[in-house]
């Protein structure tokens, strides 16, 4: 038997930084179906003793969580070795390595910031600071930071990672997500130099704008925490910020996330971040701590996903426009020419004006000082210079170019670099339909773009994370993505932003924004529908446990805001198609009756947490909860169901589905309903009609009931509103609005692409971390050919077909430690042990 290559995982993560108690995973190879008979997993100090050993377990396990009982070291690398027995005798072992970080240490330096930084509103620039030290080489160098709001850091002049945008967006004054970073290859014998540069971020940001920012009761100026420990022959020495740092000027004249950045490269100060460094320089301030808990960041940092070059440059009025042909976020690498003081404007949007020129008037008009979205880059000599933002992203597809000189900027001068947590890509799903593709394309590709260490609803305009949105997208990103980290972290911001009595706000982190209104339980959604995604993706309970008395409080919140158990103070059915400019007024054009909506969540609220409490041995709890939901079904039914018209109240296809969907409907009533959704589909030539909260509902029922050739074809319906229609006008990421008003890149509508995986591939997870799996293929859906293919936490799990001349060819791969059942119409079900298999059938 053979373990997978490069499969092993700490918490989740390829050798990790951790400050939480270790678990590891990890799969066996496909090439090889021994089954596994027993494993031993052992922890080492690198280059040294046994730490903890499991010693020889049964079982076909594929994860071990290790107790708090081996007391690992803080800041301190380890090495752990898996070794496995098949039931046939074979054997194979494989290693992997992991660091502790702080662990709850006490840190030895302080929180410092830049000489002139005293207020807030006045620290519009970068801060630069920077320490000289004397060290022998050493055998190992960690530096562990935290800079407020984002920070780069460089030692002897070399960057530190390759990561941007950090330090992650929390509610700082509650937690602060420090990083750790093995830098033994830039420190030198002899003598060294460390800098780092500190950007406002969320942390100060001054933007003026309804999300009240400005205000957060975080804001601070910018500052640091590091410490830089060398580990050598004689023992640590450690380089702490500390009042022995210096403050040096730089560059970057003004930073603000929804901004940019204003660089003047005549500022520039060689050699601050080098040894030897003799100019002018300040001491730096010792500051306040933001009195938060620190904790290491145990997720996948941002990094560049991919580059683009544009694809075409046209003249619009004294500006070059530049199209990069995808919708992303992210920074624009962009070589500059020119004499020295020569000035360049750059500005970044999602949306063109129908003349060509660059639309930011309803992205904009959310921002009420400085400018938006804009850089401004002054050359500092006369050589051709290449830069890019350090402390900002943008929404972009199309770059406008305010140049100094006659000749515009080439093609090859501008690269746009797309940036997205690092996670894993791990589904595929394809297909012989150019639509389909496109359309999966669209919503992959917005995730990415929305993902920078939060789920930020947009790229462009807020840069704030939704929570209903999250909620929404979370199972579709677990097909795509190893994103369990990412969701990890954003389950905590969750927590940290309710409050004792469980209300919660539409975005977290947040500012002080959003609990007072357009939250309800809609957009509290993903308090139960995160953890449980995750739970089902990898079967690691822990996340239960995590959330599971916030999801008590979120469920006593809703019972006192109910009446009769039915409760109508949430945002409702989302951006269902309307006419006109995208208006807070037409976003609520819906048909589905917020309190219709709001009681199915708050229903499927409480029945997660009477399924959470059964799993977490609450028997108590589990009874309580029971019969609550029961009492809210009863309700549901009695206020918004006519049995006799077999209508639920609106009957609109949101409504009716909801019913459906979230299980208040009696087994004899469900083909009555299924049948009332598909004319009230048919009503509308075909077309969706449907906001957020109803995709969710319409296209998982008509999953769920055979109707997948008709929810295709309403996806794919040739002309508004549909997903097509985003298509045909040249969309390459999902918009806000069916008739495109609003932000051009939105994730919110994505759940079509866990549809894609469950009801067309037919992919479905039927037990926690896919232990038994259901293929559901849809080979009469009108597809011809289909590739579906998760890599699951046991292995790959495959669905793929094509349809031949003497019937449809299906290829299956079941993982070790899995069992699939196959359901093919008019055909008995399988039940597959792991292995692949091809099947014909007509």
């Amino acid at each position: 038997m053979k373990i997978e290559q490069n499969s092993l995982r700490t918490n989740r993560m390829k050798t990790p930084f951790i400050d939480i108690q270790p678990f590891f995973s990890w799969c066996l190879s496909p090439d090889d179906m021994e089954e596994q008979k027993q494993f031993c997993v052992e922890i080492n100090r690198e280059g040294g003793e046994t730490v903890w050993s499991s010693d020889w377990r049964e079982g076909a396990d594929n994860s071990i969580e290790v107790p708090d009982t081996c007391a690992l070291e803080a800041c301190t690398q380890y090495r752990w070795r898996l070794k496995v027995l098949g039931q046939n005798g074979g054997a194979d072992s494989a290693e992997a390595a992991f660091s502790t970080g702080k662990r709850g240490t006490p840190w030895k330096g302080i929180w410092i910031t830049g000489a002139e930084c005293t207020k807030p509103d006045e620290v519009k620039q970068a801060v630069y600071v920077r320490r000289a030290f004397c060290a022998s080489k050493p055998r190992r160098a960690v530096l562990y930071i935290a800079g407020l709001g984002y920070f780069q850091a460089s030692i002897n002049g070399r960057r530190v990672g390759d990561d941007y945008l950090s330090t992650a967006y929390t509610a700082y004054d509650k937690r602060v997500l420090y990083r750790a970073y093995d830098v033994t290859e830039l420190v030198e014998e002899g003598e060294n130099a460390i800098g780092v540069v500190l950007g406002n971020g969320f942390y100060n940001c001054f933007t003026k704008d309804p999300w009240q920012t400005a205000t957060a009761p975080w804001r601070a100026v910018p500052k640091l925490l590091c410490e830089l420990q060398l580990d050598g022959p004689d023992g640590r020495e450690v380089i702490a910020s500390d009042a022995r740092w210096d403050s040096v000027p730089g560059p970057i004249q003004f930073n603000g996330i929804r901004h940019g950045e204003v660089y003047d490269a005549r500022l520039e100060n060689p050699g601050w971040d080098l040894p030897g460094y003799a100019n002018a320089a300040q001491p730096v301030r010792q500051t306040l701590d933001p009195g938060a808990l620190l904790q290491l960041m145990e997720m996948e940092p941002i990094r560049v996903r991919q580059k683009y070059s544009p694809v075409r440059r046209w003249k619009s009025g004294d500006v070059w426009i530049y199209d990069i042909g995808q919708d992303i976020s992210g920074i624009a690498n962009i070589t500059f020419y020119g004499p020295r003081g020569s000035t360049y404007s750059i500005r970044y949007s999602d949306r063109l004006n129908d003349d060509g020129s660059l639309n930011l008037d309803s992205l904009n008009s959310f921002i009420e000082n400085y400018c938006f979205q804009t850089d401004t880059y002054t050359k500092g000599t006369d050589a051709p210079e290449t830069w890019h933002a350090s402390f900002a992203y943008y929404g972009m597809q199309y770059i406008e170019v305010t140049s100094p000189q006659e000749e515009p900027l080439g093609l090859e001068d501008i690269e746009a670099w797309a940036l997205c947590n690092d996670f894993e890509d791990r589904g595929v799903f394809r297909t012989s339909d150019a639509v389909i593709n496109g359309v999966q394309h669209m919503a992959v590709s917005s995730v990415t773009a929305c993902c920078l260490n939060t789920m930020a609803s947009d790229t462009v305009r807020e840069k704030s994370s939704w929570t209903g949105d999250t909620g929404l997208t979370c199972e579709q990103m677990l097909y795509n993505f190893g994103a369990e980290q990412f969701f990890v972290k954003w389950m905590q911001d969750l927590r940290d932003s309710q409050r004792p009595g469980g209300g919660m706000p539409c975005i977290v982190p947040s500012p002080g924004w959003g609990y007072n209104s357009i939250t309800g339980p809609d957009w509290c959604n993903p308090m139960y529908e995160v953890p449980w995604d995750v739970y089902m993706a990898t079967g690691d309970i822990r996340v239960l446990a995590e959330n599971y008395d916030a999801l008590l409080r979120h469920c006593a919140y809703m019972r006192a805001m109910a009446v009769d158990e039915i409760v109508k103070y949430g945002l409702g059915d989302w951006c269902a198609p309307f006419d006109g400019p995208s208006l807070y007024v037409n976003m609520t054009k819906f048909k589905c009756p917020v309190e219709v909506s709001d009681t199915a969540f708050r229903y499927a609220a409480v029945c997660a947490a009477e399924r959470w409490a059964g799993l977490l041995g609450r028997s108590q709890d589990e009874a309580c909860l029971h019969a609550e939901a029961e009492s809210i079904r009863a309700a549901f039914r009695k206020h918004f169901y006519d049995k006799q018209k077999n209508h639920v109240a609106g009957d609109c296809q949101s409504s009716t589905a909801m019913m459906l969907y979230y299980g208040f409907a009696e087994h004899d009533e469900i083909p009555g309903l299924v049948q009332r959704l598909s004319e009230l589909i048919d009503a509308k030539n075909g077309h969706l009609d449907f906001g957020v909260l109803g995709m969710k509902s319409v296209l998982n029922v008509l999953g769920q009931y055979g109707l997948v050739k008709k929810a295709l074809q309403m996806i794919a319906a040739p002309d508004y509103p549909s997903y097509r229609y985003w298509l045909d006008q040249g969309a390459t990421t999902l918009w806000e609005c069916w008739n495109g008003n609003g932000s051009h890149c939105h994730h919110m509508f994505s759940d079509v692409s866990a549809f894609f995986y469950k009801y067309v591939g037919g992919i479905l997870p039927m037990a926690p971390g896919y232990r038994e799996i259901l293929l559901r293929p849809a080979i009469n859906c009108g597809i011809a050919e289909v590739e579906c293919r998760v890599k699951t936490v046991l292995g790959t799990v495959e669905c793929s077909y094509i349809a031949q001349e003497d019937g449809v060819a299906i290829h299956i791969a079941v993982p070790h430690g899995a069992t699939a059942t196959l359901v093919l119409p008019h055909e008995t079900n399988r039940v597959l042990a792991p292995g692949t298999y091809d099947f014909l059938t007509h």
